[in-house]
């Protein structure tokens, strides 16, 4: 079982990395987590599990929906892959291969900013998942 998230570019920023790495190893502590840049090398078969675009139209949760729905789709498809694209979006072939799409929330933000919340909802999703008291 493992959750990644994959960004379709780079993050410069060391704040961003910094914090992104915080929620990742904490959330590492319950399940294997780790977050990697798309190279464009993957072919469609290459990939495992479950991928799901993060998407402003995509599907929104409160934090113990998003629990119950990792819970629900690691024990079906075991690996959860989560997509963030750049400005323009995601790509097409992610697009098109994505069985799901989820958004962190109504109002747009930047893919760097993205990947801070959406590691951190990682973090508190496994936290209720587990009966730990972060999430109080």
């Amino acid at each position: 079982m493992l959750l990644k998230i994959v960004m379709a570019s780079k993050i410069k920023e060391a704040e961003v990395q910094n914090l992104t790495e915080r929620y990742v190893k904490m959330a590492s502590g319950f399940m294997p987590v780790k977050v990697e840049v798309d190279s464009g090398k993957k072919k469609s078969a290459e990939r495992k599990g479950l991928l799901v675009g993060m998407d402003p139209t995509g599907k929104q949760f409160t934090s113990e929906e998003f629990a119950e729905w990792i819970r629900k789709r690691v024990e079906v498809y075991g690996d959860i892959t989560f997509y963030i694209g750049e400005a323009e979006g995601l790509p097409k072939d992610v697009k098109a291969e994505a069985s799901e799409f989820i958004s962190l929330s109504g109002m747009t933000m930047a893919h760097r900013i993205s990947l801070i919340v959406l590691a951190e909802q990682i973090y508190r999703a496994l936290t209720i998942i587990n009966g730990h008291p972060y999430h109080k």
